[in-house]
């Protein structure tokens, strides 16, 4: 009661000092935009052409769950299957064109199964894989190909997968490829025949292994070392190639074709994306389609000038956007893209016979509110670095304001030019939104990517420092009012952040799923993850039976400078979650309560490491709302929704009864 107290009016005084600085400051005057609007999920999220062309699966939501639904192309579509406990973010059509298909893990454990739908009974779903404590993956297979479905399960092995073929009409499943060798991806030809695979070995190297036909053993390609980025994207439709993307000899990553009958290499022609590295490869029956780049924002670049008449019948509808490849007929004829724009939600994009139009607004019901643009901008950091970062400043707003560096996850991944619901939140709120791609971020060369080796919470940490320095001086950012906030690497840079020496000094801190402890979470890795850890934790974090990298995982891990952290903090943590266990976030909480630390825990019991559920993004927004609210000022909307107050209600009781 005495710990409520206090904080109860030291939060007074503070909003009391809050909103004397705020008078002076013109925060912007656009509406506010209900946040429930703005949090729950879009209206239509994917979409699949059948090979036919005549039909389409699509992923929508329905009551608070994206489901998913069926119907002919140009009319209308019935709900089809609704999970009522999980939300389906993908669906498939068979070759045949007569089943539909998806993946779906339980409560986010990421223990996938295979699923099977058949449109003339609705409502029902097959699990086809019910194997016990088992992840199934889709094995990559060529368009045109019209056998069975073929996925990888580490049913025999937890920690490597066999192949098997899946007969989706009477659920047969069948091994056509044991893996003795350790592999952990495959590439199949157009009659189900594995030509390809990829392994990672101890020193963090990649072999590419493949065969010119179906029935000779497999040989080793090519070998990429553990500082080459390499990735094998899909077999040729010549049969006698596989496209893959490289940085050998570059500093951004290339396509080219290794040879399947001596491992020989040429580029792949107009296989560039410039100054940015290549994401993958499109490609029909008849060879490659586009090259998929992300320079600002998403691109494609035909390869082939049929494809590229497609684009340019987009190119009215895309403007200033982004675009990217969703789905096509079998024949190619009817082609879906989608687009968006960092200040315009996204869209569906059909074009049949040259045609293009509007297929479907995936947020419809913001149409009538205004956004506001995320721009650019490229600093160097204070060692050098050259960085891509974006700003997006509210509507209106022209001094410095409250802000909030959100920085991204993975952290093998990166920011871009694209519409984010939590950012145009937080920017209607009033607060301006800073983020960075820091070293150790891909898509933007070797360099930046390397760069990251050994620098969580180090440099990789500066690198946000100098981003949110940079905001203040361009008069983007008030120094006193910047909070941070990141899940998964975002997450440990949000603890990183107000935990260790010589950093900024953030006001607050939001946590979605964030490690606290590096020598423990890599311990704690799935078996499914442990080929692959030589190649990337291990080499940018270090291994946990090495004592000397315990030592500076130890010193570089948030809950050792636990005692550093005064600002407030908020947590979001799935209780399911397989990559950062629960554990991770229960250490650094109950060492903060054992201080009287301001933290608000929210520990979701029904979520992974992807919080897939409407109610669970109703309640999240509303917690950080109104907690920037309290801690930067910003606006906070009055009204609020039973779901989202039902769902914090039980996230925070979940999270105050954790056993310290």
């Amino acid at each position: 009661m005495v710990y409520d107290m206090l904080w109860f009016y030291g939060w007074k005084a503070n909003n009391m000092i809050l909103s004397l600085v705020l008078a002076a400051t013109s925060l912007p005057a656009e509406p506010l935009i209900p946040f429930d609007t703005l949090a729950r999920g879009p209206s239509i999220s994917a979409v699949a052409v059948s090979p036919d062309g005549a039909r389409v699966a699509t992923i929508e939501m329905n009551d608070g769950r994206s489901s998913i639904y069926e119907g002919e192309l140009g009319g209308t579509r019935r709900l089809l299957y609704r999970n009522p406990a999980r939300s389906i973010d993908n669906v498939r059509w068979s070759a045949d064109g007569r089943w539909l298909f998806f993946l779906q893990d339980s409560g986010g454990d990421e223990g996938y199964h295979l699923f099977r739908l058949d449109r003339a009974n609705p409502g029902e779903a097959a699990d086809v894989t019910p194997f016990a404590g088992v992840v199934v993956e889709l094995v990559s297979t060529p368009r045109g190909y019209a056998g069975p479905i073929l996925v990888a399960i580490n049913r025999r092995d937890p920690q490597f997968s066999d192949v098997f073929s899946v007969d989706l009409t009477d659920g047969q499943v069948t091994e056509v490829f044991r893996n003795d060798a350790q592999y952990t991806e495959f590439f199949a030809d157009a009659q189900g025949r594995i030509r390809a695979a990829g392994r990672i070995v101890a020193d963090g190297s990649l072999e590419l292994w493949g065969r010119a036909d179906g029935t000779s053993s497999l040989r080793r390609l090519y070998t990429a070392p553990a500082n080459e980025r390499f990735k094998a994207l899909a077999m040729h439709a010549d049969w006698r190639s596989i496209i893959v993307k490289s940085n050998r000899q570059s500093n951004f990553e290339r396509a080219m074709l290794i040879s399947l009958a001596d491992g020989s290499q040429r580029p792949l022609r107009n296989g560039s994306c410039g100054r940015y590295d290549v994401d993958g490869v499109l490609q029909d029956q008849n060879g490659p389609l586009a090259v998929v780049c992300t320079r600002l924002a998403g691109e494609l670049d035909p390869l082939r000038r049929s494809f590229g008449r497609d684009v340019r019948a987009v190119r009215p509808l895309v403007g200033a956007g982004s675009l990217s490849f969703e789905s096509q007929s079998a024949d190619g004829a009817t082609t879906i893209f989608y687009s968006d724009a960092s200040n315009r939600p996204g869209r569906f994009l059909i074009v049949r016979s040259g045609v293009a139009s509007v297929f479907a607004e995936t947020r419809p019901e913001l149409a009538s509110y205004r956004f506001a643009p995320s721009e650019p901008f490229r600093i160097r950091a204070r060692d050098g670095m050259q960085l891509l970062g974006y700003v997006t400043r509210p509507l209106g707003q022209r001094v410095a304001g409250p802000a909030i560096v959100a920085v991204h996850g993975g952290p093998w991944t990166r920011d871009a030019g694209s519409f984010e619901r939590e950012t145009q939140f937080y920017a209607n709120r009033g607060y301006t939104v800073i983020q960075v791609n820091f070293r150790g971020s891909t898509g933007l060369g070797k360099q930046l990517f390397e760069g990251g080796i050994g620098e969580f919470g180090g440099r990789m940490s500066d690198d946000v420092d100098d981003a949110v320095r940079y905001a203040v001086r361009q008069g983007w950012a008030d120094a006193d009012r910047v909070c941070i906030m990141g899940g998964s690497y975002g997450g440990f840079a949000a603890l990183t952040g107000i935990s260790r020496a010589g950093g900024f000094n953030y006001r607050c801190a939001v946590a979605y799923a964030g490690p606290a402890d590096l020598a423990t979470l890599v311990q704690a890795f799935p078996p499914s993850w442990q080929p692959f850890l030589p190649r990337s934790w291990y080499r940018f974090v270090g291994r946990p039976d090495q004592p000397d990298d315990v030592e500076r995982m130890r010193a570089r891990s948030p809950l050792t400078h636990v005692g550093n952290m005064r600002a407030p903090l908020l947590i979001f943590q799935g209780a399911n979650d397989p990559r950062v266990r629960q554990d991770q976030s229960d250490r650094i909480v109950c060492s903060l309560r054992s201080r009287g630390v301001d933290v608000d825990y929210l520990l979701a019991n029904n979520e992974g490491h992807s919080f897939a559920n409407e109610e669970t993004s109703l309640a999240i927004t509303r917690a950080t709302e109104e907690f920037f609210g309290r801690h930067l000022g910003g606006r906070v909307g009055d009204g609020t929704t039973q779901t989202a107050n039902d769902a914090l209600r039980t996230f925070r009781a979940a999270g105050r009864n954790i056993t310290c």
